[in-house]
């Protein structure tokens, strides 16, 4: 796959884990891996549902002098403000699959723990919706808070390695 920078950004690798590689694949082609370092994961650069580019590093142009400044032209291209991590591609709203794998991992963590049937019948959804940033988090979060008061700690911790930061809020409600 050809990479280009889209408007003012980089291309972003990440692990299929989740862990940042290089926010610059364009700048800094150097940086680039085939795997991970820190887990030895695969990486990729673009959604695996749709084939967008992850967005990278903010570029920015620096000027080498008043008269390219004054042209429009010329400069330095530098890496700016660095990139996030995200959890879910910007083209197709798909889960990257760092998110998926945390999110799975959570929902064997509550059956290894001992889930009962009712609860195992919401838990793939609420952990979804924990993990993003709309109306249904509120009462799936309310759900596994009460899950979480249940079965402890370890539970608790599990699922704030993900939960947004509202969800997080509810979650902390007497658990912390």
């Amino acid at each position: 796959m050809r990479t280009e920078m889209s408007g003012n950004y980089d291309v972003q690798q990440v692990c299929e884990n989740g862990h940042q590689i290089t926010g610059c694949c364009n700048l800094c082609p150097e940086e680039k891996k085939e795997f991970c370092k820190d887990c030895g994961a695969p990486t990729i650069t673009a959604c695996p549902s749709c084939g967008k580019e992850i967005q990278g590093t903010q570029i920015e142009v620096l000027q080498t002098s008043w008269i390219d400044a004054r042209q429009g032209g010329g400069g330095k291209m530098v890496p700016g403000r660095p990139a996030d991590v995200p959890s879910y591609c910007e083209r197709c709203g798909k889960p990257y699959p760092w998110t998926e794998n945390k999110i799975m991992a959570a929902i064997q963590v509550f059956a290894e723990l001992g889930i009962d049937e009712n609860e195992e019948d919401t838990i793939d959804d609420d952990m979804h919706n924990i993990a993003r940033d709309i109306p249904q988090a509120k009462p799936s979060a309310i759900r596994i808070k009460r899950i979480c008061e249940k079965l402890g700690p370890l539970a608790y911790n599990v699922v704030m390695e993900f939960a947004t930061k509202t969800t997080a809020e509810i979650l902390k409600g007497n658990m912390s």
